[in-house]
């Protein structure tokens, strides 16, 4: 049997279980969103963490959108702290300088090597969208435990997830939330 021939219709259907590649689209949009507050209503970041042992659990998520809302949220029981969920407004300059630190093209490139995360370790997901694209990277979020099981995460990355604990603890009113 003739496989159907590549047309608009069909396009893309080959393998109808595969996640559609983020293309440069997403790039220039996040580029474009940290200079222009028009283009930066539907971009979205998102930062997850959790993991350890129950007595030691980490918890701590953070959202922001372009529109300026952000909720954080953070319990650690090792540090027998809590703060949140709590949503607050994000001052434009802070959304901008969170977006100068997002490289999409290196988190695409982190996001095809994903670590082997050992059982009980604190494991991160930072989610990059414009409501139409996404790049999702999962990784390892305790600097110590990283080191120990031999991940590095991207310099980009590091970046990104250092000003996102920054402005979650502001958020929240905490001091340090790192992990």
């Amino acid at each position: 049997m003739p496989s159907e021939p590549d047309t608009h219709e069909n396009a893309g259907k080959h393998s109808p279980s595969a996640v559609p590649p983020v293309t440069a689209d997403l790039a220039e949009n996040v580029r474009r969103a940290a200079d222009d507050r028009d283009a930066r209503r539907e971009i979205r970041v998102r930062l997850d963490v959790e993991g350890g042992q129950h007595e030691d659990r980490y918890e701590f998520r953070f959202e922001a959108a372009g529109s300026g809302e952000v909720e954080s949220r953070f319990r650690s029981k090792l540090r027998s702290r809590e703060y949140g969920p709590k949503t607050g407004e994000l001052a434009p300059r802070d959304f901008t300088g969170l977006l100068r630190t997002i490289d999409v093209g290196e988190l695409l490139e982190a996001a095809k090597a994903m670590p082997r995360i050992p059982p009980d370790s604190l494991v991160g997901r930072l989610l990059v969208s414009d409501g139409r694209q996404e790049v999702s990277v999962i990784f390892m979020a305790d600097p110590e435990q990283a080191k120990a099981a031999g991940y590095e995460a991207p310099a980009t990355l590091e970046k990104a997830v250092e000003r996102i604990y920054a402005l979650a603890a502001r958020n929240l009113g905490a001091k340090d939330i790192r992990p």
